[in-house]
C-alpha cells in the first residue's frame, strides 16, 4: 500500500512539473521548453524567440548568429546570454521592433552578430526582454554580471519600471 502511494505522489509530481512545458524528443536530444517565471508580472508580448536555425541549433567561430522574435506590439528588446560558466554578454539593447515578425541581425542595421573567437564552447542562453520604450542605460549595465542569479536580477531589475514588459528565453550551442 506505502508503494503505491509513493508511486502515484510521484507520478502526481512529475505530472506538475511537466504541465506548463513542452517535451521534445529530437535524434540525440531532449529539449524542454516553456514559460519561465521570474518574480515579476509579465506580459504575453512575445509569442517566439529563437535563433535564425532554430533553438538548440549548433554555431561555430565565425558564423553570423541573427534572432527570430514574433510580438504582438511594437517596442523595444534587449538580448542577454550567458555562457557555460555563467558569464553574461549582451547582444543589444533597446533594438527597436515592430509588433509581428522581426530577425535581429545584429545591435543595428549596420552591423551583425557573429560567434567571436573568444566564445566558449557548449551551451549558450539567451534571453529576450521586451519593454514598450527604450531601457535606462544609465541606470542598469549587463558588463560585469555572473551567474544565473545575477542574470535573472539585472533583467528583472532592467524591465520592471514598465507596466508591459516579457521575457522569454532561447539557447544555442557553440562548437
Amino acid at each position: 500500500m506505502l508503494k503505491q502511494v509513493k508511486i502515484w505522489f510521484s507520478l502526481a509530481v512529475l505530472v506538475a512539473l511537466l504541465s506548463s512545458c513542452t517535451v521534445t524528443f529530437l535524434p540525440s536530444d531532449v529539449s524542454i521548453s516553456g514559460r519561465v517565471r521570474f518574480g515579476i508580472e509579465l506580459n504575453d508580448v512575445i509569442s517566439d524567440f529563437r535563433p535564425d536555425r532554430g533553438a538548440g541549433a549548433s554555431y561555430r567561430v565565425g558564423d553570423s548568429i541573427g534572432f527570430l522574435i514574433r510580438t504582438n506590439q511594437s517596442g523595444y528588446v534587449t538580448l542577454t546570454e550567458i555562457d557555460p560558466y555563467g558569464n553574461v554578454q549582451t547582444f543589444g539593447r533597446n533594438i527597436a521592433v515592430g509588433a509581428g515578425t522581426t530577425v535581429i541581425n545584429g545591435p543595428d542595421a549596420r552591423s551583425e552578430f557573429a560567434v567571436g573567437s573568444s566564445s566558449v564552447s557548449g551551451l549558450h542562453r539567451v534571453r529576450v526582454s521586451f519593454t514598450p520604450s527604450p531601457t535606462d542605460t544609465t541606470r542598469v549595465t549587463y558588463r560585469g554580471v555572473i551567474g544565473e542569479d545575477g542574470w535573472t536580477n539585472i533583467i528583472v531589475t532592467d524591465v520592471t519600471p514598465y507596466n508591459i514588459r516579457d521575457i522569454a528565453e532561447t539557447t544555442y550551442y557553440i562548437q
